[in-house]
């Protein structure tokens, strides 16, 4: 192979290495962000703030049934000055390339109490050229520990 095929070869291979690598990071920042806007939401939810958790879907506090649904969740977990943990999240997807819709399930522990678990459905808008948004689009009340996210969440 002569020494311009070489250097040829090399370069795009090098350039094929950095898309991938930004494909990658876009993926992982996205996780990173659904990550956030779940601990945002389980936050509002054990400190009792029953205005933040409806802010953390976007839409809820205009739908009275949300703000009630989300006023009986908070009910139920508020934990008062108790620190909130991640003890596990399950993302919606591992791996999207483009816009999906999906569950996550996310066990989490406030105080002394015993952990909750929750399923959360996750939007997420883009792609790996523009970058993803991550909305959550409905949370349910908490279910039995060791519970699987229902089919048809």
């Amino acid at each position: 192979m002569s020494r311009p095929a070489r250097i040829a070869l090399i370069v795009t291979a090098a350039v094929l290495f950095l898309l991938a690598s930004a494909g990658v990071a876009r993926v992982l920042s996205a996780n990173a962000a659904e990550r956030s806007e779940v601990e945002r939401l389980v936050a509002a939810q054990a400190a009792g703030n029953v205005g933040a958790a409806a802010a953390a879907v976007p839409g809820c506090r205009e739908e009275p049934a949300c703000v009630a649904r989300t006023r009986a969740i908070v009910r139920r977990v508020a934990t008062p000055g108790g620190a909130v943990r991640i003890l596990r999240l399950d993302p919606s997807t591992t791996v999207a390339l483009g816009a999906t819709t999906g569950t996550a399930r996310v066990a989490w522990k406030a105080g002394s109490r015993l952990p909750f678990v929750q399923c959360v459905r996750v939007e997420r808008e883009g792609d790996l050229v523009s970058g993803f948004t991550v909305r959550l689009r409905r949370v349910g009340a908490p279910i039995p520990r060791q519970s699987a996210c229902p089919a048809r969440f």
